[in-house]
């Protein structure tokens, strides 16, 4: 069984409703090792993430960071993901309130059982 690093999402722009931004491949499974959104405006934005069951949705139950607000210029890590792992068809979302203001990077280690 081979646990390779990999960057999963690279600085992907959030949007107003919550959106995929990495899904998990067949047979594997993804442990999050960092994960991070900057606010790249002069204004207070907020962020939520979630980490998504594969064949569901974004609801508050799966949320790993509900409507944090990460100050201007501030880069805000989820340590409510770090550690997470999830199975093959799982998704990362996300939403902002503000179009293009924050920005989501991930790492993660993934393993094919």
């Amino acid at each position: 069984m081979q646990r390779l690093p990999k960057r999963i999402i690279d600085g992907s722009q959030l949007t107003l409703v919550a959106a995929t931004y990495y899904t998990v491949p067949a047979n594997t499974l993804t442990t999050i090792s960092a994960c991070s959104v900057t606010n790249t405006t002069a204004t207070a934005r907020w962020v939520s993430v979630h980490l998504v069951p594969a064949a569901g949705t974004a609801v508050p139950a799966n949320s790993v960071c509900w409507s944090q607000v990460v100050a201007p210029g501030q880069t805000y890590n989820v340590i409510g993901a770090i550690g997470q792992t999830m199975e093959a068809g799982a998704t990362v979302q996300a939403l902002a309130d503000a179009p293009t203001a924050l920005s989501l990077v991930a790492s993660a280690y993934q393993t094919n059982p």
